[in-house]
């Protein structure tokens, strides 16, 4: 049953769910989604999870789902600290979740806008945490310290304004990275699963334009979180999973992913692991064959419970 829990900007309820198992739980795991999504499209794999006894903890994150007071309160993350605030949010579901399954081993998972925050939380607190898993994530890129003023004088001068122009630029980039054009939509970089594709055109908590204050932040975010040393303070025994599709355009067409993996590799990270689907593209588990991701998924986990 979906519930909510105080933001820890004061001001907004974060709307999420936890799917408990029928039997004694022996991991959990909470869920980071992406940009211009929510929640709600992680139910699937979240039950399925359940359904092997693991909990799992998914919410809508500030500017995201049902955690908006109104429309167009969609893409904006707080007026002050909102980095701050994003990462704060998820240790306090962390330690919700913890409170309920004090017992067991706490995992987490980012995807995408998620796996940057992931990224930048697991910086300062992966201790806490028994492994994690980065979905659709991407590798360093030297765009991103451009992007950082002009975002940033963006948010200052209109922060609530939803920037389309930004937004359509970015889409039509990553959809022109996409060779296969048969599914005829500007969001056919997320997956080849046609059916996915419509069900996230036709909901109206995705795909919204994101506000001067969350590409601001989302780029903040990436700048922290996508360094080549990024990962400097997080133990070399600490489990992760890197995981998406070999046409993910986020991630360069798998090469992103596979020159981060190199590089860690060569950090002297022991437990890191790498998983590419071919012909999946940045949403595994939105894709046709989706079984087979949440089967590696479920089995990554279980095999790092200790």
């Amino acid at each position: 049953m979906p519930k909510t829990v105080m933001s820890t900007d004061q001001v907004h309820s974060l709307h999420h769910t936890i799917y408990q198992p029928k039997n004694k739980a022996k991991a959990t795991l909470l869920i980071v989604h992406g940009m211009t999504e929510h929640s709600g499209r992680y139910a699937e794999f979240s039950q399925y999870l359940a359904d092997h006894d693991i909990a799992v903890l998914a919410y809508d994150q500030l500017g995201h789902g049902r955690s908006i007071r109104n429309a167009d309160e969609l893409g904006f993350f707080s007026k002050s600290h909102p980095v701050q605030t994003l990462l704060k949010d998820v240790i306090l579901m962390a330690d919700k979740l913890k409170l309920q399954y004090p017992d067991v081993p706490h995992f987490i998972m980012g995807h995408s806008m998620g796996s940057f925050i992931v990224r930048n939380v697991l910086q300062v607190h992966n201790s806490e945490f028994a492994g994690a898993i980065i979905m659709g994530s991407s590798d360093y890129n030297p765009l991103v310290k451009a992007a950082y003023p002009i975002t940033k004088t963006l948010n200052k001068l209109q922060p609530h304004r939803h920037n389309s122009v930004l937004a359509t630029g970015i889409n039509k980039f990553l959809r022109s990275q996409i060779k296969d054009k048969s599914i005829k939509s500007d969001y056919a970089w997320l997956c080849n699963n046609p059916k996915a594709i419509a069900e996230y055109e036709s909901d109206p908590l995705c795909g919204f334009d994101f506000t001067n204050n969350g590409f601001w932040t989302l780029v903040k975010l990436m700048d922290t979180g996508l360094a080549k040393n990024w990962a400097e303070t997080i133990e070399h025994d600490f489990p992760m999973l890197l995981i998406s599709g070999d046409d993910d355009p986020v991630g360069n067409m798998g090469k992103g992913i596979r020159k981060l993996y190199k590089r860690m590799k060569k950090q002297g990270f022991e437990e890191l692991e790498m998983k590419l689907y071919t012909g999946m593209r940045h949403e595994p588990l939105h894709e046709v064959e989706s079984i087979k991701v949440l089967e590696d998924l479920l089995f990554w986990i279980d095999k790092n419970i200790v």
